[in-house]
């Protein structure tokens, strides 16, 4: 999944090649983004991660560099997430030139749905026979439910596709052969809040940018975040309205929209982490994307990382109410005065149109803008987005 650029404010790589007392080992160089790399992490409790990073195919302005998998060895070893659509067989070959026998992990956890953390999963699981681990969302929502399913073409599309903002062309060609694949997948539910995979390793359900998003705390040593924070980038915060199309699938357990959907409920994700970082300041923090990117490392400070981040959603708010005190506008132009046009080649508009919408929700919950017909949004004259923020709490 693609996410907005930020520029890299996460600074250099402390001692050459190690993040405080965290041994870092290149296995194999690669390129400057981080492809055909393979690295090893030494914990100081002698825990090994290894980072298996597996082609992605966004190019331009919108590259994200490869998707980071890791292989933990703890006493239950385990991988996360599979790569992209047809690196399945690659992943296997990675584990194998690092000495890892798929046979001898326990499962595969996904830390969310994008088809850049699963797409690999089912090629993974059928040569491999891992067992897979997700969160509960995440079995609903990979399942097809032709009855309840918008009409056209989304009819033979899984639950996770139907709010999806790409067009039809994009589908047809990306994503149809991706999704057959899930139907017969068995998965291990895990919960909401603070979940156990072992000793002193667990999930936390974090939602925002993926209503299924997970992060796994490996004691207070290091955290595998997924695209939750990112170096150099800025994730990508679901729309509230996202809600609607899946209701009829999740709402037994889910009400409201804000529970799993939207930028509110990101912050409040963003907002849990930093109080992980605070209990264990020194943890290393492993994402999703760019951990090695343009030839250098790209280090994440946890706290720091989500003051930042909690800063620049308040400054795209005020961007927004700027915009917008010109007159009411749609989402399309404002994202038109707000991004730069490279962003806005090409699919970039459509998910800079996602951005903006997602930024005018919580606006219209902070009173400072309101939704009105054909999909304009109009500045209330009040700014009270940020006291909101800032007011925000985790769930758990």
């Amino acid at each position: 999944m693609v996410h907005n650029i930020l520029g890299n404010t996460s600074g250099t790589l402390r001692d050459g090649a190690d993040l405080n007392h965290y041994k870092l080992e290149v296995i194999h160089q690669g390129d400057e983004s981080g492809n055909d790399m393979t690295v090893k992490y030494r914990l100081p409790s002698g825990l090994e991660i290894f980072g298996l990073p597996t082609m992605n195919f966004y190019g331009g302005h919108w590259d994200l560099g490869p998707t980071w998998n890791y292989a933990v060895m703890a006493d239950k070893p385990f991988l996360v997430d599979s790569g992209r659509f047809g690196q399945g067989q690659k992943l296997v070959g990675m584990m194998d030139s690092v000495g890892i026998d798929p046979e001898d992990l326990e499962f595969v956890l996904i830390s969310h749905s994008h088809e850049d953390h699963d797409g690999g999963l089912a090629e993974l699981v059928k040569s491999t026979r891992l067992k897979v681990k997700a969160h509960a969302i995440y079995d609903l929502l990979i399942r097809k439910y032709p009855r309840k399913a918008p009409a056209g073409y989304k009819e033979d599309f899984p639950a996770k596709c139907w709010h999806c903002f790409m067009p039809e062309s994009f589908y047809t060609r990306n994503c149809r052969d991706y999704h057959k694949v899930f139907q017969e997948l068995e998965v291990d539910r895990l919960g909401d809040g603070k979940y156990s995979l072992g000793a002193n390793i667990h999930t936390y359900h974090l939602p925002g940018h993926s209503p299924d998003c997970l992060a796994v705390l490996l004691g207070d040593e290091a955290i595998i975040v997924g695209d939750i924070v990112l170096p150099d980038i800025t994730p990508w915060p679901t729309r509230e309205a996202m809600y609607d199309e899946v209701a009829d699938i999740i709402r037994a357990d889910y009400t409201r929209p804000q529970a799993i959907f939207g930028l509110q409920r990101y912050i409040k994700s963003l907002k849990k982490l930093a109080e992980i970082a605070r209990l264990h300041p020194d943890v290393l923090v492993l994402p999703a994307h760019r951990l090695y990117y343009n030839g250098r490392w790209n280090p994440i400070y946890l706290e720091d990382k989500v003051n930042e981040l909690r800063q620049h959603h308040i400054q795209r708010c005020a961007a927004i109410l700027d915009i917008l005190s010109d007159g009411p506008m749609i989402a399309d132009d404002i994202a038109r005065h707000h991004f730069d046009p490279g962003l806005l080649e090409g699919l970039g508009s459509l998910m800079a149109a996602n951005e903006v919408i997602s930024h005018c929700e919580l606006l219209i919950h902070s009173g400072d803008v309101v939704a009105l017909e054909e999909n304009k949004y109009a500045a209330t004259g009040s700014t009270n987005f940020e006291a909101d923020i800032h007011a925000l709490r985790s769930d758990f």
